[in-house]
């Protein structure tokens, strides 16, 4: 095992090898644990092992691609809800000629324009309810309203 470090692209991420330009300040082989500050090397895992270096990065993907999947979520119910009330305010007109029809004609025609309405509304809460039970980035994509 290499006992070196060099940083050929900055200072982040350092590449392991037996010509580096630093020693390591712990036995390893993951070059990405390491960063160069003022000119000396850095464990971003303050002496954990390979192993649980290894152990603490998929921890981290797993909980980045959950973060990813809630953002991904969220951003779907806005696009529904947003389209819910287009769906809803297209419907205006009709709410205003059943009005007048109403009121010319001593009909309840409004009620009914009231009822399209709650249609689109629990439809919205249907598919609001289906994007939270998806699960994966695939799911999110297919899904259509």
């Amino acid at each position: 095992m290499a006992g070196k470090i060099s940083f050929p692209h900055g200072n982040d991420w350092g590449v392991i090898g037996p010509e580096g330009d630093h020693d390591l300040p712990v036995d390893s082989t993951l070059g990405h644990r390491f960063h160069l500050v003022d000119g000396e090397v850095i464990d971003r895992y303050d002496g954990a092992t390979d192993d649980e270096v290894r152990e603490i990065d998929a921890a981290r993907v797993v909980e980045r691609q959950a973060e990813e999947l809630q953002a991904a979520r969220t951003a779907l119910v806005r696009r529904v809800k947003a389209e819910a009330a287009g769906r809803i305010a297209t419907l205006d007109w009709k709410v205003e000629r059943a009005r007048e029809r109403d009121a010319l004609n001593g009909t309840k025609t409004l009620q009914d324009v009231y009822a399209e309405r709650e249609v689109i509304r629990r439809a919205s809460n249907e598919a609001e309810a289906a994007i939270a039970k998806l699960t994966s980035q695939e799911e999110i994509l297919a899904f259509s309203w």
